[in-house]
């Protein structure tokens, strides 16, 4: 089976050619059996009216006639009638040909019938021996009377141009099967990397109920997705109002320690809500068009935002990613900072390094490194996950799992790729890597 095609499309031509190929040879065997059959009876009706003719002829003749009857040479392709005497073979044939017509023969003379030949190997017709007044004569089957006629050679390029014909109907058959089957595979995977797009009901019934169900269901998604978006939106817009009250009831307490505590409250509930807007506005961009940017004063000018709030960045810019333009929001990649920088104070340990660099050729490379503990291997792919807490300790600290999800959209809305990995000396790396536009 591993020598099979991979493809469902060379599967079936394959099948269809080993169907045709097997009917072809079960055809040609019957036809070549049932020639055989009927050569052989057509054999056995000449020889034993050729005997019967004889044994009424052979007692009238004189000696002169006989002589010229036993000298006659009357072609290859033809019966040639022998004396008893010492040119006879000894041989007895064991082919199938041989013992068919012996069988035959007796049936329709009611007799015996002796055979001869020359032997396997000796090219030599076959002596059908009888008897005529006592006397034994013979009868020579010439060896291009054993076996039946051959189809005509000009048969077989006729078959030839039936079988290419039956695999060219068969290859366009199948195409019609196939191609709107690999159509909704690439819409299901699209499905599952987010960017969900319906599909032509087209082809066999089958599959185009197949495709309905798959845009049922892309229809229900969006519908869900729209309603989760609205419900999300809609509680953290809610939920800015009591804060706001919250934070003028708290500037009226008098306790410092107690407002402290219910300050530190009140910035992880708005840094929550303002994760959760982040979420729905990089789900929002990255299904957006974004514009030119020069993305390395881009950057730098968000370093020196977050560096004026005395947050320790250090940042570093090559040659050749100083000029580089990436398609992204300028609020995007505002965004996508914030959330990397914050998790890397938050969770790492400064300083924060961030670098921006041509590793590969149109790919700009974004770098950003904390000194932290770092996130284990196998908990990488899950650290990407929304509402993922790697820690539960990071629930109570104004998180809720939804910073890298955000980075991870805004990229992959941007065509670009997000890789966590270990740094050089310990701590989390995030390298971001993003297509260039051509100069």
């Amino acid at each position: 089976m591993k020598r099979l095609p991979v493809s469902l499309a060379a599967r079936t031509v394959l099948l269809v050619i080993a169907a045709v190929a097997v009917a072809e040879i079960a055809t040609f065997t019957l036809i070549s059996h049932h020639g055989q059959a009927r050569h052989i009876n057509q054999t056995t009706q000449l020889i034993a009216g050729q005997v019967r003719v004889l044994r009424t002829v052979l007692p009238g003749l004189d000696d002169e006639a006989r002589k010229r009857l036993e000298e006659a040479d009357v072609g290859e392709q033809w019966l040639q009638l022998r004396v008893d005497d010492e040119s006879v073979p000894d041989h007895q044939p064991e082919f199938g040909f041989a013992r068919a017509l012996a069988a035959d023969l007796g049936h329709v003379l009611r007799e015996p019938v002796v055979l001869r030949h020359a032997g396997t190997r000796q090219r030599g017709g076959l002596w059908i021996g009888f008897m005529v007044g006592g006397e034994r004569w013979w009868l020579v089957l010439p060896p291009p009377r054993f076996k039946p006629q051959d189809l005509p050679p000009e048969l077989w390029p006729w078959l030839a141009a039936s079988l290419a014909v039956l695999v060219v109907i068969a290859g366009l058959f199948v195409r019609g099967i196939v191609g709107p089957l690999a159509r909704l595979g690439d819409a299901v995977a699209a499905t599952g990397d987010g960017s969900a797009r319906t599909v032509t009901p087209e082809g066999p019934k089958e599959v185009q109920r197949l495709a309905r169900r798959h845009n049922t269901m892309v229809t229900q998604l969006a519908a869900a997705d729209a309603e989760r978006r609205e419900m999300l939106a809609g509680l953290t817009h809610d939920l800015r109002a009591p804060l706001a009250r919250l934070r003028v009831r708290l500037a009226l307490l008098e306790d410092n320690t107690e407002r402290a505590g219910l300050a530190r409250d009140t910035d992880d509930m708005e840094r929550i809500v303002g994760q959760c807007l982040a979420f729905l506005r990089s789900e929002e961009s990255s299904v957006q068009a974004g514009t030119p940017l020069l993305i390395a004063d881009a950057v730098s000018g968000e370093v020196a935002r977050h560096r004026e709030l005395g947050q320790p960045l250090t940042m570093t810019v090559s040659e050749a990613a100083a000029a580089c333009e990436v398609i992204i929001d300028h609020g995007s990649l505002q965004r996508l900072l914030d959330n990397l920088i914050d998790n890397a104070l938050r969770y790492g340990a400064p300083p924060v390094e961030i670098s921006l660099s041509v590793e590969r050729a149109a790919t700009l490379t974004l770098r950003v490194r904390d000194h932290g503990p770092g996130i284990p291997a196998e908990q990488r792919t899950r650290a990407l996950e929304a509402f993922s807490q790697i820690e539960p300790a990071r629930a109570t600290r104004g998180s809720c799992g939804l910073g890298l999800a955000i980075v991870r959209r805004i990229v992959a809305g941007c065509c670009g790729e997000l890789t966590l990995t270990e740094a050089p000396g310990g701590g989390l790396e995030v390298v971001l890597d993003f297509p260039v536009l051509a100069g």
